[in-house]
């Protein structure tokens, strides 16, 4: 017994987005989502006959990838860098994990920093904590 598709009947389509849906998936504003387009950082957004904006799956991981780089201080020199490589072909990916490494070490320096300051930060609160305490009970506690 053989399966029969109807004459009518279409295609699957490819999951797209609306811009609102992409804004509240992402984060990213309208504007947000133009500035990308306009800096190069996303390409291939296709458009509905009415001229709206339709995003695909691939450009929503794209667009978490970018958003991921901005979220670690990535400057969009960088980005535009990143995106020109990949757009270069498969020759650039020696090229690109290192762009990739560098930036990670940046991170990974921040990070230390941050950590190193959340430390310091813990310290104050409990001086203030055991200064209160004192004040409480009555004594003058550490100066």
């Amino acid at each position: 017994m053989s399966a029969s598709v109807s004459a009518s009947a279409s295609p699957p389509r490819a999951e797209t987005f609306s811009v609102t849906e992409v804004e509240r998936i992402s984060g990213l504003s309208t504007d947000d989502l133009l500035w990308y387009e306009e800096l190069g950082l996303i390409d291939s957004v296709s458009r509905e006959p009415g001229g709206q904006r339709i995003y695909s799956a691939s450009n929503l991981r794209w667009l978490e990838f970018l958003n991921r780089l901005r979220s670690t201080g990535m400057p969009v020199e960088e980005m535009g860098r990143y995106v020109e490589l990949a757009q270069a072909g498969e020759h650039t990916v020696a090229e690109r994990r290192d762009l990739l490494a560098v930036h990670r070490r940046r991170v990974a320096a921040h990070a230390e920093e941050l950590t190193a300051t959340v430390h310091y930060l813990d310290w104050q609160i409990d001086f203030y904590d055991k200064k209160e305490s004192a004040l409480t009970a009555g004594s003058p506690g550490p100066a």
